[in-house]
């Protein structure tokens, strides 16, 4: 998405609009350009599995769809690709600089928490009210999703 408009909460809005990526004017060519070129050595898309699983958790990568504890959960399209990237890289510590690169394909401020508030979005759909918590912060690294058993 290339535009003028470049608050935080307008990149969000982009993002959930499934933008890959957001450029706010005036850019630099040599940015728009290396941006095409990081996206263009993304490996193609091969076939996986159409059902995810995780505990409870189970997404539907066709339908695009995902239940909790049979309950449906509604995403933004930006919500889905990241339980997608969490769920198909469970178990691996996930920094917020590889999530950044891998869901939107853009040069990461490491000032700007758009991970945080992302992964805050998912929480809040995905854990809150179901047992155990899936979505786990490593201080100082990342993000992992993994089922810890409770007890």
């Amino acid at each position: 998405m290339l535009t003028a408009l470049g608050t935080t909460m307008d990149k969000l809005i982009g993002f959930d609009s499934e933008a890959d990526g957001y450029l706010v004017k005036p850019f630099h060519f040599e940015e728009l350009a290396a941006r095409v070129n990081a996206r263009a050595r993304r490996p193609t898309e091969t076939f996986q599995e159409s059902i995810l699983r995780i505990a409870d958790l189970e997404m539907d990568v066709l339908k695009k769809t995902v239940k909790r504890s049979g309950k449906n959960i509604f995403l933004t399209a930006k919500e889905f690709t990241l339980l997608e990237y969490l769920v198909n890289n469970r178990g691996k510590v996930l920094s917020r600089t590889s999530i950044a690169e891998s869901i939107w394909v853009t040069h990461f401020d490491k000032g700007a928490n758009i991970i945080d508030v992302y992964i805050n979005y998912l929480r809040s759909k995905i854990d809150k009210g179901f047992s155990p918590p899936l979505i786990h912060t490593i201080i100082g690294m990342g993000y992992v999703l993994r089922e810890e058993k409770q007890g």
